[in-house]
């Protein structure tokens, strides 16, 4: 498969779905490119991932503004969490 481009949140996403797939198969057979396909995929269908053609012409993906705002409320909630622990 060529290179797929993708930005550093997708890139998050997909590692984490390979190491779950990888540690749900007893014999430890799986292969990158399918997982990678698959979440794809499924981010596009859900609405936090994008096809776009970048400036050289290559179709890539990126996150959408929607997971970026989710993941920008996880981590503001996480550091108050952790001032209120510290007061």
């Amino acid at each position: 498969m060529s290179k797929v481009i993708r930005d550093k949140v997708l890139q998050e996403c997909i590692d984490e779905a390979y190491e779950h797939a990888r540690l749900g198969r007893g014999d430890g057979l799986v292969e990158r490119d399918r997982v990678l396909v698959e979440t794809l995929i499924e981010l596009e269908t859900v609405g936090v991932a994008m096809r776009y053609v970048d400036a050289k012409g290559r179709i890539a993906w990126r996150s959408t503004k929607l997971i970026r705002d989710h993941l920008e409320d996880l981590r503001l909630d996480a550091e108050s969490d952790f001032e209120d622990e510290d007061t």
